[in-house]
């Protein structure tokens, strides 16, 4: 969530995303969208004072197919300058030269998570266009396109910094999960029932948006308590079968509640989610039952 997520809740209504299958309204292959690039990690400036494009290869009942035009102009450019670039191809770090073409499933489709966007007009698809989008093996989100336009940008121009922030930033977050596994192992060696139970989960879930709304909250909390008790009485060796059931019914209930709420449950609530499953099947003895949790959640 972060930043990124705030700004996009605030950007929510200003920007109108491509409609969805509920209503009943398709938007046209060949549509191209000019945005302005973010930043391609934190340690960039926070305006980069350029702007790509995108293009709408393919509408199916499920999913946008999507391709990053390739180009990046320094003012916000006209259809007519966009609408002469090709598909971007990407050859930054470990890419091969592959086109920058993708799949955003509906449920995930937000023109928000990309900034400034504006609708310049459509234009009909190339042949190469139309075998990309035939070739289409990867799915990710939209901001995926500011990843690979900004990214593709820094490569050609900026190469040396860019590589350097990246090992810096990997680095870091290396060392930030070793210190998280550290602590976590030294909790679950001393974690009871009853610290369970004496503590919030999810206390950082707010404020909300961006996270789930507080009713949402307020139930996950009393959902996890009351299995936590269910586990708790089932004695302190119980059967694996008898927790996988508890475990089983606190992911079912997420998922229900996911579904009702629109889906609210994204990265950082599934980890959280997660960790507390986790230390509930630690607590249990029954800690292989975290392998299975994949299996049920659809969040």
């Amino acid at each position: 969530m972060f930043k990124a997520l705030v700004d996009r809740m605030l950007r929510r209504s200003e920007i109108k995303a491509l409609p969805g299958p509920s209503q009943g309204v398709e938007a046209p292959t060949g549509d191209i969208y000019r945005f302005r690039t973010a930043p391609f990690n934190e340690f960039g400036p926070p305006d980069t004072g350029r702007y790509a494009a995108i293009k709408v290869l393919r509408v199916d009942t499920d999913q946008f197919v999507v391709a990053v035009l390739d180009g990046v102009w320094t003012t916000p450019p006209s259809f007519e300058e966009v609408s002469r670039a090709d598909v971007l191809m990407e050859t930054r770090f470990g890419f091969d030269g592959s086109p920058a073409v993708f799949g955003v499933f509906r449920t995930w489709w937000d023109l928000a998570d990309l900034q400034d966007v504006t609708l310049l007009g459509a234009k009909p698809l190339t042949l190469a266009e139309q075998r990309f989008a035939a070739e289409l093996n990867a799915y990710t989100t939209l901001n995926n396109a500011n990843y690979a336009a900004e990214g593709e940008w820094r490569w050609k121009h900026d190469r040396q910094a860019l590589e350097a922030e990246v090992a810096e930033n990997a680095k870091r977050e290396a060392a930030k999960r070793e210190a998280a596994e550290l602590r976590y192992r030294t909790r679950l060696s001393k974690l009871t029932w009853d610290q369970l139970l004496s503590e919030t989960p999810f206390e950082r879930w707010a404020p909300s948006p961006p996270f789930p709304p507080e009713v949402f909250t307020l139930e996950a909390r009393r959902t996890i308590h009351e299995a936590c008790v269910t586990l708790r009485d089932l004695g302190p060796k119980p059967k694996k079968a008898a927790v996988r059931v508890v475990l089983r019914q606190v992911v079912e209930w997420f998922n229900k509640a996911d579904r009702d709420a629109g889906e609210v449950i994204e990265t950082e609530e599934r980890e959280d989610i997660c960790a507390v499953l986790e230390e509930m099947a630690f607590v249990a003895r029954q800690k292989s039952l975290v392998d299975e949790v994949d299996a049920w959640r659809e969040w």
